[in-house]
């Protein structure tokens, strides 16, 4: 299991979303285009993922946008690995459970063993550990000295 580079521009895309949206208002993709550099097509092909995943919700017309479809410390990491590659948990913890057959590849099962445990943990990691704005709830650990 590797982190994508769509996982990583749909993550800073929700952290910059989540932090400049609420219920009311919404982001426009162009907007975040600009802000990260990325084509708008490219991101409009993420948000579908994420919008049939039901992380986003977008509205359409002048004014219109996305916004977080739950509040970001429900959505984890995984989730959205998850919605960008069509899995569900289930599927992907079945896949990185399944051993390898060939016995000369125990390489392999530990491979798999820390892909497992790796995607556990990005489970525990929510959006919101990484927003600026102040009306999210924060991990107090992270405003610690030296906590990166």
């Amino acid at each position: 299991m590797r982190l994508t580079t769509k996982c990583r521009h749909a993550v800073t895309a929700l952290i910059y979303l989540a932090d400049r949206s609420n219920d009311q208002t919404t982001v426009s993709l162009a907007e975040i285009s600009a802000i990260q550099g990325v084509s708008l097509s490219y991101l409009e092909q993420l948000f579908s993922k994420m919008r049939q995943a039901n992380l986003v919700v977008g509205t359409r017309g002048p004014g219109g946008g996305y916004r977080l479809n739950q509040p970001a410390s429900q959505i984890s990491i995984a989730d959205i690995m998850d919605a960008l590659d069509d899995y569900c948990r289930e599927d992907r913890l079945k896949s990185l459970d399944k051993p390898c057959q060939d016995k000369r590849n125990g390489a392999q099962n530990k491979w798999n063993e820390f892909s497992r445990d790796l995607y556990l943990h990005l489970s525990d990691i929510p959006l919101a550990r990484f927003l600026t704005n102040k009306n999210e709830p924060q991990d107090p650990a992270l405003s610690q000295a030296g906590a990166w």
